[in-house]
């Protein structure tokens, strides 16, 4: 029963995250960067605060020590503030199929990052899984045409590729965390919403019409707040989390579907393939680890 329960919970997640490349471009389409991450981190906020509250309880955050709270406060700096900021700038550059699919390598950046923070080794087989994950990226950067070795929007290329440096950086550091997941997340929710205020203070923030709100708010639910208490509870639910783990990977496809139908992009060859080779890479990376062990 658990098992058919983490598998429910999972495949809600990976319909939500599939919507959300779409969710972002059409927000994005009404306002700023700036102004998108301000209505979703207050709407994934009042969430968290939610789920917290009715589940638990939000008596919880009395027993969050000051050096939790320190934690938290560059947590939140860290994710969701700066990387969404940079994340959203990110797709505000590039077309949709072509920013998710440089944000899918940090499983491939964590691996690597593994290495100086937790002194980690990896296998030789391992290098080269990764060498493929990071082929299909290139792919993806250039769109498949090497004829000029040039990117067509590089800066969104570093961005979004920055994106996948500071998700696995978070990743590793948030593994320290003795902190409830879903009390952790309300936190940094907490102290981003504090900084996303001060840079709009400073920016201002232009009201956007009803279909940039209800995207704005969708973010916030979607991808922010409810998509990962439902993936948490799959995992905790799941007899086998690998498996369950390895069903993220078909959110990406499921994404082009819509970004393609939705937004009227055409999906380039390059897209496809270049996600193959990262996703292939990737899987083939998790399966030497598991067998090394």
């Amino acid at each position: 029963m658990n098992q058919r329960k983490a598998y429910l919970y999972a495949g809600v997640a990976i319909l939500c995250w599939a919507t959300v490349a779409t969710a972002f471009k059409i927000a994005l389409s009404t306002m700023s960067n700036i102004d998108l991450l301000f209505i979703s981190t207050f709407s994934a906020l009042i969430v968290l605060l939610g789920i917290v509250s009715f589940g638990k309880g939000i008596g919880r955050l009395r027993h969050v020590t000051t050096r939790q709270w320190g934690r938290a406060a560059f947590m939140g700096f860290l994710n969701p503030f700066l990387y969404y900021l940079i994340l959203f700038k990110a797709y505000a550059l590039l077309p949709a199929q072509i920013a998710q699919a440089l944000n899918c390598i940090w499983p491939v950046l964590l691996v690597l990052l593994s290495i100086p923070i937790l002194g980690q080794r990896i296998p030789f087989m391992s290098v080269l899984a990764l060498l493929i994950s990071f082929a299909g990226a290139v792919v993806v950067a250039f769109q498949g045409d090497f004829s000029g070795l040039s990117v067509k929007e590089p800066f969104g290329v570093f961005l979004a590729a920055l994106t996948s440096v500071m998700w696995a950086l978070y990743f590793i550091l948030n593994m320290k965390s003795k902190l409830e997941e879903e009390v952790s997340l309300l936190l940094n929710f907490l102290f981003a919403s504090v900084y996303i205020t001060l840079l709009i203070c400073f920016t201002g923030f232009q009201v956007p019409v009803l279909k940039g709100w209800l995207a704005g708010v969708y973010v916030g639910l979607f991808e922010m707040g409810i998509t990962f208490v439902f993936w948490l509870k799959a995992l905790n639910l799941a007899r086998n989390t690998a498996t369950i783990g390895s069903l993220i990977y078909l959110f990406p496809f499921l994404s082009l579907i819509l970004i393609h139908y939705l937004l009227g992009e055409e999906i380039y060859t390059s897209t496809v393939f270049g996600l193959v080779l990262i996703i292939t890479g990737i899987l083939a990376n998790q399966f030497i680890i598991r067998k090394s062990k």
